[in-house]
């Protein structure tokens, strides 16, 4: 019997795709179908992200005609970065997960960075990118990603770290030494260490080219990632490589609780030793 080959010429359909951040300072949200942008958004208001994003995605759904029901994927930028912000992403996507044919993919932020100055930049196969972006004072999340080309992300050459401003330093110049044609460095690891920006400036010349514009990525770096990205019916796990505040500050807010501090601590660990017992 002769196969139908009416419609094997057509590539296969992404269909509704979300991607959505909130790492650092801005929520961002941008939608495609079939991989055409439909809608991106941009708010410097993450703190009141909880607020923001589920009316901003319905009328978003509303507004361009498109059925909450049929989105199919969802790409999830996991960190590493703010803990709320990324809570909020992962918690709004697991919700959506559960009441739509929607599969999710893990995103990294670092990563979306890293592929937002390669494409603003037009680099080529094999160009070395450094992202550092804020964890607290006086600490960088650190990561070098390789730029392979216009249509494929950057991808990480290592696992990101946390170090200090003046070892982040140390590894840019080391690489940059190594390397025939400049490295280049983005983030807001720069951007809000300047005497790391002004160091790289001053003693390294044109070896490194620093982007400390580039904080946030852009809404065609997001839309590669959200292409590329590894889809599966299951839930995001989150990156946040840096202890939280609250459990290092657990003693000292105990104690302003008229709580014990030794008790507090072992109440917490107690807990989050524990197994979940609902099956969500």
């Amino acid at each position: 019997m002769a196969k139908d080959v009416r419609n094997m010429s057509q590539p296969l359909s992404t269909g509704l795709e979300l991607v959505l951040n909130a790492c650092e300072g801005e929520l961002q949200i941008v939608l495609t179908d079939d991989e055409r942008l439909v809608c991106a958004q941009s708010w410097n208001m993450v703190q009141r992200g909880t607020e923001i994003l589920a009316p901003a995605l319905r009328q978003i759904f509303e507004l361009s005609d498109r059925k909450l029901a049929n989105l199919r994927r969802i790409g999830c930028l996991r960190g590493p970065g703010s803990f709320t912000g990324i809570r909020l992403v992962l918690a709004t996507a697991a919700a959506l997960r559960r009441t739509t044919r929607a599969q999710l993919a893990s995103l990294d932020y670092l990563q979306a960075l890293a592929t937002t100055c390669a494409k603003q930049e037009r680099l080529l196969y094999g160009r070395k990118i450094w992202v550092l972006t804020h964890a607290r004072r006086s600490l960088v999340h650190c990561c070098l990603h390789q730029c392979y080309g216009p249509v494929i992300p950057c991808y990480a050459e290592e696992a990101v770290e946390l170090v200090s401003p003046a070892e982040a330093f140390a590894r840019i110049q080391a690489c940059a030494e190594l390397e025939a044609l400049p490295v280049f460095a983005c983030g807001s690891g720069l951007a809000r260490n300047r005497e790391l920006e002004e160091r790289l400036l001053a003693s390294c010349g044109v070896r490194v080219r620093v982007r400390a514009d580039i904080v946030s990525p852009s809404v065609e770096a997001l839309m590669l990632l959200g292409r590329h990205g590894d889809y599966f019916p299951k839930d995001v796990e989150p990156l946040y490589v840096r202890p939280c505040d609250a459990v290092e500050n657990l003693p000292s807010l105990a104690e302003r609780m008229g709580m014990d501090a030794g008790e507090a601590v072992e109440e917490l660990r107690d807990k989050l030793g524990r197994r979940p017992e609902s099956a969500i």
